[in-house]
């Protein structure tokens, strides 16, 4: 017997962390077409945006 509400967990997982990675690549592919010197634009951006959340 299938336990769809564990199943559609399980899926909607995977499928969030599949956006999120797409996400995150497109926004490497941006950053370096901006900032092709930057060592780690896209980390930085996060982080920063992160603790302005935090705040």
């Amino acid at each position: 017997m299938v336990d769809f509400t564990r199943a559609a967990g399980k899926h909607r997982h995977q499928r969030l962390n599949d956006e999120k990675d797409a996400k995150a690549e497109a926004m490497r592919q941006r950053f370096a077409a901006a900032l092709p010197d930057k060592a780690r634009p896209v980390n930085d951006y996060l982080n920063k945006k992160r603790a302005k959340k935090k705040r």
